[in-house]
């Protein structure tokens, strides 16, 4: 029987099972336009740290992106990070422990996981961000516990944008000699006759068009240019959830009408570079929802920002009863297929769920995200209950009588119904009964790929026969393995840091081999 971690049946319908291992240029016929040390591909978390650290190793660094401007989903991320005894959990009296924190990440990923993979973002996950810092990224002073997570250990930069933590790096990267382009498109690599990658095909000055119904592949703008590169290229390209074309090969079950959190640049174009030469998958079916979107706003919006209190302080109902209907503290999987299994009615029209929060609840994120939610009609706030069932069209009485039994739940520290966890945030007890009332429609949207190339602990790419592609790493959600079938919640910043520097570090490392030779 097939595995479902292998793909090699999208590899023959891509046709590039068979390709080989050499480099489809004649190398002596190749006029170099410029000579690095390191290429990274790609300026998200993963890429804007692998360029960094290769940096910090002595490397000629150049980071590309195929976009106007950098950064990627990182950039307009939440800025959540998971990370195993921080000093916040510390000075909070919180117990936390690495196998716990692996245990989560197995759980929500239903065991598929790659342990190896798993083990070296939790143990190194706190150096990560201790080494952020020593960056020039800022952190405000909040402990969070995401849908999944058995204990509070989730930070956020100075606000919640992933911006915070990229730009700081950029910024770094630049000061310390850094090349940094947009607008460049990796088109292919250039291997000798051993399979080594040596260098690179881009095409600068690219155009990027999004165009659901068109192939990125058409698009041929750009300058053509020749990299030669003497250590290695980092593959840090992210996910393909705005790919609807390739999602719909993968996996039909993840239908084109589904919004999307990502960037309009999140596509399949670099993993099919990366699968045209050989590089070995898993995981590509695996695609996650968050259950945290709004269908009153496009992308990834403010929904899931103000949903961290929501969810955690507060009740998601279905708006036709009034009643709860699945832990709210459950991972984005459980979270998602329970709305799904609910919002539709009869004549095929939707019913979406509502979150709501007291006042309390939504101290859990500041007052200007609050606001801005507000000002875009995504979060509404009402002085009584009896006002918010009116305007929802909820049963007042079953409201009612969630929110009373969940008042209950809160102080008594536990759920009769779904057993989420209780906790206090700021010496209070969050309970929903203290207004005004704060709350909004859900609906689930595409959000991250599990699947990805495979790579090893030095973060170096695998190709069809298990054996390593010299001179090519990956990190971040181009990569399949961590996360097994569903990322847990704030999980994706740990991985793309602390991968993104093993692969900075290595492909420096390789340049320096080179050099010696």
């Amino acid at each position: 029987m097939k595995s479902r971690r292998d793909f090699l049946g999208t590899l023959a319908l891509l046709s590039s099972a068979a390709i080989a291992p050499t480099s489809a240029f004649a190398i002596d016929e190749i006029k170099w336009d410029e000579e690095w040390d390191v290429l990274v591909v790609g300026s998200g978390f993963a890429g804007s740290s692998a360029t960094c650290q290769a940096l910090d190793e002595g490397a000629k660094t150049i980071m590309i992106d195929k976009m106007p401007v950098l950064g990627g989903n990182s950039a307009i991320n939440g800025g959540a990070f998971a990370v195993v005894n921080s000093n916040y959990q510390k000075v909070r009296g919180i117990v936390d422990s690495y196998d716990l924190y692996v245990k989560d990440i197995l759980k929500a990923g239903l065991g598929l996981n790659r342990m190896d993979l798993v083990e070296v973002i939790a143990k190194n996950g706190n150096d990560a961000y201790e080494w952020t810092l020593k960056k020039g990224v800022y952190y405000r002073d909040a402990l969070g516990q995401f849908g999944g997570h058995s204990v509070p250990r989730t930070i956020w930069p100075e606000i919640n944008s992933g911006g915070k933590i990229t730009i700081p790096l950029q910024e770094y990267a630049m000061k310390h000699g850094a090349t940094i382009r947009t607008r460049v498109i990796l088109d292919d690599f250039i291997r000798d006759e051993n399979g080594k990658i040596i260098g690179a095909k881009v095409r600068e000055n690219h155009d990027f068009d999004f165009d659901k119904s068109k192939d990125e592949a058409d698009n041929k703008s750009g300058d053509v240019k020749f990299y030669k590169i003497n250590g290695g290229i980092v593959m840090a390209t992210g996910g393909f959830s705005y790919d609807i074309k390739f999602r719909q090969e993968i996996n039909k079950d993840v239908t084109p009408d589904l919004g999307c959190t990502n960037h309009y640049g999140a596509t399949a174009q670099a993993l099919k570079v990366m699968m045209k030469n050989g590089a070995s998958t898993v995981d590509l079916k695996w695609i996650q929802l968050g259950p945290w979107g709004s269908p009153d706003e496009e992308g990834f919006g403010i929904a899931p920002v103000f949903a961290i209190p929501a969810f955690s302080y507060g009740v998601m109902v279905d708006a036709r009863t009034g009643k709860r209907f699945v832990n709210e503290l459950a991972d984005r999987r459980i979270r998602s297929e329970a709305i799904f299994k609910i919002h539709k009615n009869p004549d095929g029209s939707l019913t979406h769920p509502i979150v709501i929060c007291d006042s309390v609840g939504a101290q859990g994120t500041t007052k200007a995200n609050v606001q801005r939610g507000i000002d875009k009609g995504v979060i509404r706030v009402f002085d009584t209950l009896e006002k918010l069932a009116k305007f929802y069209s909820i049963p007042y009485d079953g409201l009612k009588q969630t929110v009373d039994n969940y008042t209950k739940y809160a102080h008594a520290g536990k759920d009769e119904e779904f057993d989420k966890p209780f906790f206090k945030f700021k010496d209070m007890v969050p309970d929903l009964s203290k207004p005004p009332f704060y709350a909004w429609r859900a609906i689930p949207k595409v959000h991250h790929t599990m699947g990805g190339v495979k790579i090893d602990t030095n973060a170096r790419v695998y190709d069809t026969n298990d054996k390593p592609i010299e001179g090519l790493f990956a990190a971040g959600e181009a990569v399949g393995g961590p996360h097994g079938a569903s990322r847990l919640g704030s999980c994706a910043i740990p991985d793309c840091l602390v991968f993104g520097r093993i692969a900075g570090k290595n492909a420096a490392t390789l340049a320096k081999k080179e050099k010696k030779c």
